[in-house]
């Protein structure tokens, strides 16, 4: 019999699928809704063997039953015996309608029991998996929170001992910069008070400047020349040493007119030094015109001879003063000063250092420019 030939033996209907139970008694063939079994109980529950041996309700209700003649609701007045264990009545009087409709219940309540606890079972090896893999999630879970809390213990036992070092490296470091300030403090004492003895030591000479060099010329003639430009009387006496100072340009090598060296002048008084100061700064603006040197007559300069560090910061304040609008800036045995306004009421400020400039020309020049 093929597959589209295949009748359900409840409702006489063409079964056209595979979703049927065979009876292993009476070999018909039932739809799984005149079977009483669900889809899921079919494909999910029901085993290959269990299908091979499933029965029809009728062929379930033509069973045997076991017999038990000790049921006390039982007696003898209803024909069981011993020896055949069966009734004695014939049921054909028996309502035949009510054995099948009895028989059929029971076994719907069977199977769905059945199915039941299958489904019980399923679930619970289901729910045991799952606490079985919450187990070793938990584990594992719970080995990575010990490692990583003895990892985090060991990482803060770290940042103390580098708090601590940091702790350590600040104190030094702020003991050292007390140190360090103290000792640049020294230091520049000091180089200020050096200085100002190597200036002690520059206070009889003079440095003239702007007069046009000439080979095999005679520094002793131009320096009497000199003098007598000034109006002051000087004896070759009262000249220790006279020379050019600075290194010789070659006119040769570069493209630009050489600047002229200046001529330093050693004397033998202090006296002399300053008189001779004195007529410069009252004949300003006078030239070589008449003092019979070579080349056309130009303006010379005659100044005190400073330190290489108080030339630097004469020439910074000079620059400073320039672009702040300063009036006058100017030296004084070996000192400089710089007063921004002519007259009594403009103050007069001393430099010695780098940080007179900033003092001077900063913050304090500000309060005259208001």
């Amino acid at each position: 019999m093929s597959s589209n030939d295949r009748i359900c033996g409840g409702c006489r209907k063409s079964i056209e699928d595979k979703r049927f139970l065979s009876c292993s008694a009476c070999g018909l063939h039932y739809d799984l809704e005149c079977a009483n079994v669900s889809e899921q109980r079919f494909y999910n529950t029901m085993s290959k063997d269990h299908k091979k041996a499933w029965k029809c309700v009728m062929c379930f209700s033509r069973q045997p039953k076991v017999d038990n003649t000790n049921t006390p609701v039982r007696g003898t007045a209803l024909g069981v015996t011993v020896q055949r264990g069966a009734a004695v009545e014939s049921p054909s009087g028996l309502d035949m309608d009510y054995l099948n409709d009895t028989a059929h219940n029971i076994t719907i309540e069977i199977t769905d029991f059945q199915s039941l606890v299958m489904e019980m079972r399923a679930f619970r090896e289901e729910m045991r998996e799952e606490m079985r893999s919450a187990r070793l999630e938990t584990k594992r879970l719970n080995d990575t929170v010990a490692a990583l809390t003895g990892r985090l213990t060991e990482c803060e036992g770290r940042v103390a001992v580098l708090n601590e070092r940091v702790i350590t490296l600040e104190t030094r470091l702020t003991t050292e910069k007390v140190d360090n300030a103290s000792l640049i403090a020294e230091i520049d004492r000091m180089k200020s008070e050096l200085n100002d003895r190597d200036q002690d030591l520059l206070l009889t000479e003079l440095e003239v400047t702007c007069i046009q060099e000439q080979p095999n010329e005679s520094l002793l003639h131009i320096i009497g020349t000199v003098a007598t430009k000034l109006g002051v009387h000087l004896d070759e006496q009262d000249i220790v040493s006279v020379v050019r100072v600075g290194r010789v340009l070659d006119a040769s090598q570069t493209s630009a007119v050489p600047r002229t060296r200046p001529i330093v002048v050693r004397l033998a008084r202090r006296a002399v030094r300053d008189k001779l100061l004195e007529a410069a700064r009252v004949r300003r603006g006078v030239t070589t015109e008449g003092m019979g040197l070579p080349g056309k007559p130009a303006q010379f300069f005659l100044n005190e001879r400073l330190t290489k560090y108080n030339r630097m910061l004469f020439r910074r304040a000079r620059q400073m003063g320039r672009e702040r609008g300063w009036r006058f800036i100017w030296t004084r045995n070996g000192r400089i000063f710089a007063r921004q306004h002519p007259g009594v009421g403009s103050i007069r400020y001393g430099i010695r250092a780098e940080a007179d400039l900033n003092r001077v020309f900063g913050l304090e020049a500000g309060r005259f420019n208001n």
